[in-house]
């Protein structure tokens, strides 16, 4: 590695993602923010809104004015941005740049009619869900629901908040950073793609996944409506008319076509959230020697175009550190990335804290097949209890790494 000590701390927000990149040079300090939120699903240790009063704590030690050369928000999703909602908090943070994935570019009409698709969707799952009575299925689609919504608070201080006026960037994949705040640091944009149909690639092919999406979401056989509105009356106006009274279903027949209803929501509710997902920005950052890589959420489509292109597999392959997708999700460290690419002994970073609805996040064959590439993994839920030469444990707090 070059002169500078690199250290990467990951925040515990639970089941979230904080991390603040501190790059050490002579007299010169820079940082990067990648992400501050916390799922609404997720039970501890803190929220959010801790983390990030705890991080601007940190950035304030000695006295001096918070800074942050470059705020990264990989993707809109809550437990990635819901530490930004506090606009008056941030407004004191000195922020020279903020990237963004090109879906949040006001400027772009592709980029509007995506979002206005996807929170239109969220918004009618959300309605929807209400109108129906309680069911297990209900709840795991709220959550996923929560973490879709439109989060206008945290987006908006990512576009118009922080003291300093900061630039903002709105990256996509092949879109690489030489010019930021960051000295010789260079940074690679690998996702996402611009390509819509790129970001629709959802759930990777069964050679390259832990498990089926049904084992961690069950989904209905059938996910089509039998007919269309013009053959289609209201529950109430059913119910009122006199001649279909022989054709009320009994109880049990109501509880099976409302349990379908609800599967049928959180079917589209799940494919709403990798969808965002999909849009997460994926960085490779170049200090030196060193490389960190950060994929956010990202889903098969973008994985599905790191993995086929040369350049970009050579990058991720130099990773010392590696920021485990989507918190050990299933659909988010493709299987041949593991066990063909990445590289021995990587770091291996999972912010993390269990969540009863996903019992199989962090998928137990992903974690073993970390550990077989002899993987040092550090895991937010679980500090290390034992001293690890260049790691500091800060309680519950923190977990700092740093490279020399």
């Amino acid at each position: 590695m070059s002169a500078a000590t690199v250290t990467v701390r990951m925040y515990n927000v639970g089941f979230g993602d904080c991390f603040l990149i501190t790059i050490s040079e002579a007299k010169t300090m820079r940082r990067i923010l990648i992400d501050c939120g916390t799922h609404p699903a997720s039970t501890g240790p803190r929220k959010a809104s801790d983390a990030a009063e705890q991080l601007l704590a940190d950035l304030s030690d000695g006295g001096a004015s918070p800074r942050i050369d470059v705020v990264v928000a990989t993707h809109r999703h809550k437990d990635h941005v819901s530490g930004f909602s506090d606009q008056a908090l941030w407004g004191k943070v000195d922020v020279g740049e903020v990237w963004l994935p090109w879906t949040e570019d006001p400027k772009n009409p592709a980029a509007v009619r995506l979002l206005e698709r996807m929170s239109g969707v969220a918004f009618a799952l959300e309605a929807a869900r209400g109108l129906m009575q309680a069911a297990p299925a209900l709840d795991l689609a709220g959550a996923i629901i929560a973490n879709s919504l439109a989060n206008e608070k945290p987006m908006s201080t990512l576009h118009e908040g922080f003291a300093g006026s900061p630039r903002r960037r709105f990256l996509s994949a092949g879109s690489d950073v030489s010019d930021a705040p960051l000295g010789k640091v260079k940074v690679h944009v690998l996702g996402p793609s611009t390509d819509e149909k790129v970001i629709r690639k959802l759930d990777p092919p069964k050679d390259q996944s832990w498990m089926l999406i049904a084992e961690d979401n069950p989904q209905p056989d059938v996910t089509h409506r039998a007919f269309d509105e013009g053959w289609a009356i209201s529950w109430d106006e059913f119910h009122a008319t006199k001649a279909f009274d022989e054709l009320h279903p009994g109880g049990q027949i109501v509880g099976a076509i409302r349990r379908v209803a609800a599967d049928e929501i959180l079917f589209a509710a799940a494919s709403l959230e990798k969808a965002v997902n999909g849009t997460s920005l994926v960085l490779v950052i170049e200090i030196g020697d060193l490389v960190l890589f950060f994929p956010g959420d990202a889903q098969w489509g973008t994985w599905e175009t790191i993995l086929d292109d040369e350049k970009m597999r050579g990058l991720v392959q130099k990773a010392g550190f590696y920021k485990i997708g989507h918190h050990g999700s299933h659909n988010a460290t493709p299987e041949s990335f593991v066990k063909e690419i990445l590289a021995a002994n990587v770091w291996a970073a999972l912010p993390f804290a269990k969540v009863e609805i996903w019992p199989n996040i962090p998928h137990p064959e992903l974690l073993a097949a970390l550990e077989d590439k002899k993987a040092r993994i550090l895991r937010s839920d679980a500090p290390p209890t034992v001293a690890i030469p260049d790691v500091t444990v800060r309680g519950d707090v923190s977990i700092d790494l740093s490279f020399h």
